[in-house]
C-alpha cells in the first residue's frame, strides 16, 4: 500500500463502510450491547434517530429512559412533541427523570407538530426531542434532520414499521418489536452497516440507571380517577401535569423565557416563532 493511501486510512476524519463511524458526542443508552452497536458507543448527538415500532407501550420509552436520566440529572430539558398519551409525571419521577426537566408540546394539526419539532432543534437548548408526527414526509424529515445536525440534541423520531422499507435521509433507523418479554432492536441503518441479527433487552429490569424499575409506564393516558375536573386545583406537586385537556404545555418553567439559551427562527409557515414567553 502506498503510503499516502495508508496515512489517508488512518485519517480520524474518514470513515470506512465497513466500519462503526466514529461518533464524539453520544449519551450512554444505558444497555452495554447496544452501545457495542452504536457508532461512538451510544446514542449520537446531531444526529436523528428513526425508531420503528407497531405498537405503543412494548417498552420504547423504558429504552430511552437511562439517556433521559443522564440529561436530566445534567439540567438539560426534555421536550416531547404530540406524544400519543399524557405522560405520567410520578412515573418520570421513579425512573430518575425530573418531571421539572420535561416540556411537553402538543399540536392537533401535523404541519403544527413537525415545525414545532424543528423549532426545538434550531433553538438548541434541549438535551432531547422525541417527536411523534401523525405522517411521514420525506421532505420534513430532510429539514429535521438538517435541524438535528446544527444542534447537540438527541433527537428521536417514532414511526411504523411501515416506513422500514422506505428510503430516509435519517442515520440511524432502528425497529423495536417484542420477542417474549424482551425487547427486540433491529438496527437497519447506521454508519457502519445493518445488524445482521436484532438485539435481545430485558428493558424491565437490566439496568442500575433505573432505580425503581416496577415504577409504571412513564407514557400512559391516566385512569379515570386519577383525572382532575378543570375548575379543580391540584393538591400534589405542583410542577406536575394537572388541568383538564385545554393544559398543553404542563411545565410551568417554559414560560420563563430567559432560560431559553437561544430564541427559535421565524415560522416557515409565514406566522410568528414559537412563543415561550
Amino acid at each position: 500500500m502506498k503510503p499516502a493511501l495508508a496515512e489517508l486510512l488512518h485519517n480520524p476524519l474518514l470513515w470506512r463502510g465497513d466500519r462503526l463511524a466514529r461518533a464524539d458526542n453520544t449519551v450512554a443508552s444505558g444497555f452495554a450491547s447496544l452501545d457495542r452497536e452504536l457508532p461512538g458507543g451510544g446514542w449520537p448527538k446531531a444526529v436523528l434517530t428513526e425508531l420503528l415500532l407497531d405498537a405503543e407501550g412494548i417498552g420504547e420509552l423504558s429504552l430511552l429512559l437511562p439517556a433521559l436520566r443522564r440529561l436530566a440529572q445534567a439540567g438539560e430539558w426534555i421536550a416531547l412533541v404530540a406524544p400519543p398519551h399524557i405522560p405520567y409525571a410520578p412515573a418520570l419521577a421513579g425512573r430518575g427523570v425530573d418531571p421539572v426537566r420535561v416540556i411537553v408540546i402538543e399540536a392537533e394539526e401535523d404541519k403544527h407538530r413537525w415545525w414545532a419539532a424543528e423549532q426545538v432543534l434550531r433553538a438548541n437548548s434541549a438535551g432531547a426531542l422525541l417527536f411523534w408526527p401523525k405522517t411521514w414526509a420525506d421532505q420534513r424529515t430532510r429539514r429535521l434532520q438538517l435541524a438535528a445536525q446544527e444542534s447537540q440534541t438527541l433527537a428521536f423520531l417514532f414511526m411504523s414499521t411501515a416506513r422500514a422499507a422506505q428510503p430516509s435521509p435519517s442515520p440511524l433507523r432502528i425497529r423495536l418489536s417484542l420477542s417474549g418479554t424482551r425487547l427486540a432492536v433491529d438496527i437497519l441503518k447506521r454508519r457502519g452497516g445493518a445488524l445482521s441479527a436484532p438485539l435481545l433487552l430485558d428493558i424491565a429490569g437490566s439496568s442500575a440507571d433505573t432505580p425503581n424499575e416496577c415504577a409504571p409506564s412513564a407514557l400512559r393516558l391516566p385512569a379515570k380517577s386519577e383525572r382532575l375536573p378543570a375548575n379543580r386545583t391540584a393538591s400534589f406537586h405542583r410542577h406536575y401535569p394537572v388541568g383538564g385537556p385545554q393544559a398543553r404545555i404542563w411545565n410551568r418553567a417554559l414560560a420563563r423565557a430567559d432560560e431559553v439559551r437561544r430564541v427559535p427562527g421565524p415560522d416557515p409557515r409565514g406566522g410568528h416563532a414559537l412563543d415561550l414567553s
